[in-house]
């Protein structure tokens, strides 16, 4: 009955198309319901940027911020409502992705905010902060490589004048540090994301001071302000020509710009490309100041490194020494300690010789008698005592007094 198997063929046919109407629907709604799904936890997402580490958070993360997993937010401190103790007043991290096998989120934000009650580490010298800052606030910017981008870090060390409350003692330092991340590498991050760092920092320490209020002036209004004129002359007193340093053409880097009074820094190097210094002539030249709590923080780095004056300094023997050739420029440092407007301060000045590793009773040797290292000495007594009397050097700027010469040490391989 060939009307029978052309009516069972249609039926199949409507079936069919039936179904696929039926897979289609659903394949669309499934498209729909997941787009409304990712942009749901997209807008959580964002509100918890907003929301998160009291607000403080820049709103340019909003491009690290995922539509397919939640933000993983751990904020604490004493002056949130903590969820554990901390010595912090304001500790928060935001990240993103990762977990499982990853080794680190694939994006992640924090600051922390504390009082510094005795001694912190010295930012390196040559960090710039991008912001200008009042002389006793000082501040520093770095990166650093992760697997995908770069973390950004800003540091931020700041002056309560009334004191942070809630710690073991009193404090009038406060230190904030803040990791942003960027989708640069390390060495291609943008001025942008460098000062998106500072900015957060100053927020952040702005928002603490207030709550506590510890007084000062804003810093954000400071950072609002033109950039003040470059200190150049903070290091002009270092002159090759009136000190007893190797002639001929220097480069002078490194050298502080603008005057804190917390820390200081000039430098110098011969650079001539006429030959070489001559024999045991001074070919490079150090001087730092690090006051009140970065002063111990300073101390206590180069202590670990063998490398501030001791019992068993062999500076001050009498007999010669032969110094092995390395990776570094042996050097002679001389320390010295004041009273300065920010606190107790350490000074430390450098001189390096020139050497030649080729005359001494073996080959990548020289020798140091007794009368060359009293020379020396003589050298780096000089470049204190100008750096000291100097009248727009770091020293006098930041009046320092009761100034005592701690010692020397020979930072060579003896």
């Amino acid at each position: 009955m060939p009307g029978v198997g052309a009516a069972r063929r249609r039926t199949w046919i409507v079936s069919g198309l039936v179904a696929l109407a039926v897979v289609a629907s659903s394949v669309t709604w499934l498209v729909v319901s997941r787009a409304e799904d990712r942009e749901e936890r997209l807008a959580a997402n964002q509100r918890q940027l907003a929301r998160a580490c009291a607000g403080l958070l820049p709103r340019e993360l909003g491009a690290f911020v995922p539509d397919d997993r939640s933000g993983v937010l751990d904020e604490f401190g004493t002056m949130l409502s903590p969820r554990e103790e901390s010595r912090a007043l304001l500790d928060c991290t935001l990240s993103w992705g990762g977990g499982g096998d990853a080794w680190e989120p694939d994006a992640q934000a924090r600051v922390r905010a504390e009082a510094v009650l005795t001694r912190t580490a010295p930012p390196p010298s040559d960090a710039s902060f991008g912001l200008p800052l009042p002389d006793s606030a000082l501040g520093t910017v770095s990166t650093d490589d992760r697997l995908t981008g770069s973390t950004v870090s800003a540091s931020l060390l700041a002056d309560c004048p009334k004191g942070l409350t809630g710690r073991v003692r009193p404090s009038r330092d406060l230190l904030v540090t803040v990791d942003l991340p960027s989708a640069e590498d390390e060495y291609d991050v943008p001025e942008e994301d460098r000062l998106l760092a500072a900015r957060t920092a100053v927020r952040v320490a702005d928002w603490v001071a207030k709550k506590q209020g510890c007084g000062g002036a804003p810093l954000r209004s400071a950072s609002g302000a033109a950039a003040p004129a470059r200190a150049s002359k903070l290091c002009a007193w270092l002159s090759p020509e009136a000190l007893p340093l190797a002639p001929g053409e220097w480069t002078f880097d490194g050298n502080t710009s603008t005057y804190s009074r917390r820390t200081g820094a000039c430098g110098g190097r011969w650079d001539d490309p006429a030959g070489s210094p001559a024999e045991l002539t001074v070919k490079a030249v150090g001087a730092e100041s690090w006051s009140g709590v970065l002063a111990g923080g300073a101390y206590e780095s180069h202590r670990g490194n063998a490398q501030v004056p001791g019992a068993d300094d062999p500076a001050g023997a009498r007999e010669p020494v032969t110094v092995q050739e390395s990776g570094d420029d042996p050097l002679l440092a001389l320390w010295a300690r004041s009273r300065c407007v920010a606190g107790p301060t350490y000074h430390r000045v450098t001189v390096t010789p020139q050497l030649s590793f080729t005359a001494g009773p073996q080959e990548g040797t020289a020798v140091l008698e007794p009368k060359e290292r009293r020379q020396l000495s003589r050298k780096a007594r000089a470049v204190l005592d100008r750096y000291l009397a100097a009248p727009d050097g770091w020293p006098r700027r930041a009046h320092c007094r009761d100034t005592k010469v701690m010692g020397e040490v020979a930072q060579w391989r003896g």
